[in-house]
């Protein structure tokens, strides 16, 4: 399962538990640059579609050490505001450049991720990814995720709209009801802790 939020995580079911961890920061950087040509976002990738890819930014992102590190690991907003969106603009490349250079990392550093999980996968061995977050709106992102994990043998999958749009939602909600139920809601094999938890405050009103 994929997530093209502000930041891309990843989550996968494996024999010790569920496996989920922030990859690259996403929407964020893509938007916050977007945001620089006057747009409040890339409308289907257009912008990133018709620009070209700065090899030498594209190599210092792809190094940074956090892409490195092994999983459980997270990342921090300002991660992609701090220190990738100036990276970028330090470039001091065109927009529509500066945006299909960031596209073509975020699908890489995913691409990478799904590698790492799975090292051994044989390539007749097809696998399906539910692709959802806004980002799965953005047609040109997604194509590239397509063609990149084509030679994974992994079909990227894009559910209706009401999931794309409502997951997160749902997802809140749940947690909510599990922690009302005092069941685990917060996994170590995700987190890195030592055990599952319980998260979560109730907040009991009062009767009039």
């Amino acid at each position: 399962f994929l997530n093209l939020g502000g930041i891309a995580n990843l989550s996968a079911a494996a024999d010790a538990g569920y496996i989920a961890f922030d990859v690259c920061p996403a929407n964020r950087v893509l938007n916050m640059l977007a945001n620089d040509a006057m747009k409040d976002y890339d409308d289907e990738g257009r912008m990133a579609a018709s620009g070209n890819i700065d090899t030498t930014l594209l190599s210092e992102l792809n190094a940074l050490e956090y892409y490195r590190l092994d999983y459980p690991k997270s990342l921090a907003n300002d991660f992609g505001t701090g220190i990738v969106y100036p990276m970028i603009r330090n470039a001091g490349i065109p927009i529509d450049n500066a945006l299909r250079t960031y596209t073509e990392h975020i699908v890489i550093q995913i691409k990478n991720a799904i590698t790492s999980l799975n090292p051994i996968k044989q390539k007749n061995q097809s696998s399906r990814m539910l692709v959802t977050g806004g980002g799965a709106f953005n047609t040109f992102l997604v194509e590239r995720l397509k063609e990149q994990l084509r030679s994974l043998n992994f079909e990227v999958v894009i559910p209706e709209e009401r999931i794309v749009k409502y997951k997160e939602a749902l997802i809140m909600a749940l947690m909510g009801v599990l922690r009302w139920r005092e069941k685990t809601n917060v996994f170590s094999s995700v987190t890195g802790a030592e055990r599952d938890s319980v998260g979560g405050a109730l907040w009991m009103g009062q009767e009039e």
